[in-house]
């Protein structure tokens, strides 16, 4: 069977076609959004501001990020701050209907540039030349000005031409945010003169070794220590020996002295002097041996310092500022013959100037501020020497006692060299210290030096009240005594860092060192049994370095140890200067260290803890009775009935414990007599000076201000001086008692 095909209309089959879903009629898809971004600039100093501007089409809305962040409009601007130096890539992200489009520009931020330019040499002498070197950081282009013509590049080297003249080189950078350049400058001084550097040191001998044949301890000669000598005079002599320049060394002991012709060789000479340029304390160490005119009352005008001289030196190169190396004096030690040379024993007044130079710095910290230091006269020569005599010959040497003290004047010398004239009206400080090696040369190590040094400073900024005098490590001493000596040789463990003190002496003509070591109570490792309390200096030394020690308990800097002496409330104290008073002090003052420090003043024999600066509470009666001892202080009160006092002691005991007792009154800003009276036979002495000669009655009206004040009595003959001669104007009618009453009144 043949079947027919029926085509449907055109129009009939799109529309079918369009109900099935098989077409469409919404138009062309939207366009991609396109973003551009420009910034103000391209290169910028490090924390300028730029401005970003963007725009956009067929978009909504936009996205910052890298050097900027946010959300923003599809158009606008913003200016942003560029904090870090380098490239930062600022990007745009803009997104629409038909996608996401971006953009970014990059934006350098520069640091200035830094130009270096430096010379081989920047002091010469005429026609010569300098090598001058520069770099840069942050440039891109560098070019030589003012004298450094034809320079260019970031980094280089040039030779200048010969200069007869100062002359100023400059290296000039820029880049491309610094456009004005930005210099560096090196001004090159040509002189017709040179300037002379010298070095000045000196050299002691090693710490002691024992010496395997005759088991002393001796002076390390083998292996000297070297040290500068800070702030030390040195000067330049011609070959006629005239002083040509000279100048202080600063604290590197390095002098430089200018104005000098190339063509002449000098002599460096440096003598025994020095200026601290920050405190201004002016020391000298003196040959007292070698006077410069006997008519001559004072030291200074009396004694000239050491000298000692370099090798000639002659300029040689183009260097205006020559270095002639290190003037080194030595020991004078004699290795053969091993003995010391006393014409070359060249280090000795420099090592004490630069030892003293030391200790008055550490003292300067430990004070605080611009304390004002007095001039200081060390008397040294080699052949300096103590004495058992009682009278002290400076052009000599020969000084009676130890041959080592302190004191803040003295008497007129006369022209044999002995101090008989009137005291000096303008007192002049000073340290003698003998050098003999036969006595004990004094000068090898320090501990002498810081002992009397210590004085020195007790006497500028502290308290010295003491009787003084001759005094050992065995004796029981009066408690102002124990106190001076031994917060001295305090002073002197700290200065130095250690309690070992080093003396020197001599045994089958062999130098010998005697090493005594407060803190263990040895003497170059021997056991000792001095006597341990507040009678006593090595226990106050031993005090001092313990609250110190830092491997001890107590652990204080040695500033804080120093700072109960040093202190107003010291100066000002109307108690005395004693152990009690030091460690009540130090307590107040180290609140969180007061327990510790109660315990060692305890463990020593000085009642601390409970205790006040007067020893109210003080047990120990040492050598004496506890009535001829304590308490440290006995209250007369001023119009009551008299006190009974009791010291104790011989003629010219002088210093010892209980020679003088020590009478506290509290005073009403008013004068009142005092009067004492003692045994037959005696001759009551007050503050060491007050008496009348021959009676054992003394009366004197005083005055007595507000709040406590205490004075020392005692016999004359017990206390008035160690010596036959000293106690003679005392007159006293008979030998004392061993053990003195004194009847105490004041009215």
């Amino acid at each position: 069977m043949i079947r027919r095909l029926l085509v449907p209309a055109l129009g009939t089959l799109l529309a079918t076609l369009a109900a099935c879903g098989g077409g469409g009629g919404g138009g062309p898809p939207p366009p991609m959004p396109t973003v551009t971004l420009t910034a103000s600039a391209t290169d910028v100093k490090v924390g300028d501001a730029i401005t970003l501007t963007w725009g956009s089409t067929n978009a909504t809305g936009c996205t910052a990020s890298g050097g900027w962040t946010g959300s923003l409009a599809s158009a606008g601007s913003q200016q942003v701050t560029v904090a870090a130096a380098g490239a930062a890539n600022f990007m745009l992200s803009c997104s629409g209907g038909g996608g996401t489009g971006s953009a970014s520009t990059m934006v350098t931020a520069w640091l200035a540039p830094v130009p270096t330019l430096t010379a081989d040499a920047t002091s010469i002498l005429p026609n010569n030349t300098v090598q001058l070197t520069w770099s840069s950081q942050n440039a891109t282009a560098c070019t030589g000005a003012d004298a450094l013509t034809g320079a260019s590049g970031l980094t280089g080297t040039q030779m200048s031409a010969v200069l007869t003249a100062s002359t100023v080189f400059t290296i000039d950078c820029t880049n491309p945010a610094y456009t004005v350049a930005v210099g560096s400058s090196v001004p090159v001084t040509v002189s017709t003169t040179f300037t002379l550097q010298v070095l000045v040191q000196y050299q002691v001998p090693g710490a002691p070794i024992v010496d395997t044949t005759t088991r002393y301890y001796v002076p390390d000669w083998a292996h000297p220590v070297t040290k500068p000598v800070p702030f030390v005079w040195v000067e330049a002599q011609d070959p006629g020996g005239n002083v040509i320049g000279s100048a202080y060394a600063d604290a590197t002991g390095t002098a430089y002295i200018s104005g000098l012709d190339p063509a002449v060789a000098y002599t460096p000479v440096v003598r025994s002097k020095a200026l601290d340029s920050m405190t201004q304390l002016d020391i000298m160490v003196l040959n007292n041996t070698a006077p410069l005119s006997t008519s001559a009352q004072t030291f200074r005008t009396r004694y000239a310092p050491f000298a000692v001289a370099g090798q000639p030196y002659t300029a040689s190169g183009r260097l205006a500022v020559q270095n002639a190396g290190m003037l080194t004096a030595t020991i004078g030690w004699d290795a053969t013959s091993k003995t010391l040379v006393n014409a070359n024993r060249f280090a000795a007044p420099l090592a004490l100037l630069a030892n003293a130079i030391d200790e008055e710095q550490i003292a300067t910290a430990a004070i605080g501020g611009s304390p004002q230091w007095e001039p200081l006269t060390i008397l040294w020569s080699p052949t300096n020497t103590g004495s058992s005599g009682s009278t002290d010959n400076y052009d000599t040497g020969i000084v009676s006692g130890s041959g080592g003290f302190y004191n803040s004047n003295h008497k007129g010398i006369d022209p044999t060299g002995a101090a008989t004239l009137a005291l000096l009206t303008t007192p002049e400080n000073y340290v003698f210290l003998s050098g003999d090696p036969n006595w004990e040369a004094m000068d090898l190590y320090p501990f002498v030096l810081a002992h009397e040094m210590g004085h020195f400073v007790q006497s500028q900024f502290s308290t010295l009240w003491s009787p003084g005098g001759n005094h050992s490590y065995d004796d029981y001493q009066d408690p102002t005594l124990a106190w001076i000596e031994g917060s001295a040789s305090g002073i002197a463990s700290l200065v130095l860092n250690t309690a070992e003190q080093n003396r020197i002496g001599v045994v089958n003509n062999q130098i010998v060192v005697g090493v005594y070591d407060i803190a263990a109570r040895t003497i170059s490792g021997n056991a000792q049994t001095w006597p341990v309390g507040w009678f006593q200096e090595t226990t106050v030394t031993k005090l001092m370095w313990e609250s110190y020690n830092p491997t001890g308990t107590v652990k204080l800097p040695a500033s804080a140890v120093l700072a109960p002496m040093l202190s107003t409330a010291w100066s000002n104290g109307p108690w005395l200067n004693t152990a009690w008073a030091f460690t009540v002090q130090l307590a107040k003052l180290n609140a969180a260290q007061a327990a510790a420090i109660d315990t060692l003043g305890d463990s020593l024999n000085v009642k601390t803890t409970g205790d006040d600066e007067w020893g109210s509470t003080e047990t120990n009666t040492g050598n004496q009775t506890a009535a001829d001892s304590l308490p440290p202080y006995t209250t007369v009160t001023i119009g009551a009935a008299p006190v009974t006092v009791c010291s104790h002691g011989a003629p010219l005991d002088y210093n010892k414990e209980s020679n003088s007792r020590y009478i506290r009154v509290m005073g009403d800003n008013a004068n009142h007599t005092v009067t004492v009276t003692g045994p037959t036979g005696t001759v009551p002495t007050l503050v060491g000076s007050y008496y009348t000669a021959g009676s054992n009655t003394f009366s004197k009206a005083f005055g007595f201000p507000t709040g406590y004040s205490a004075f020392s009595l005692g016999d004359c003959a017990v206390t008035y001086g160690q010596y036959q001669t000293d106690i003679s104007v005392c007159n006293e009618p008979a030998t004392p008692p061993v053990e003195q009453c004194w009847s105490v009144s004041i009215q």
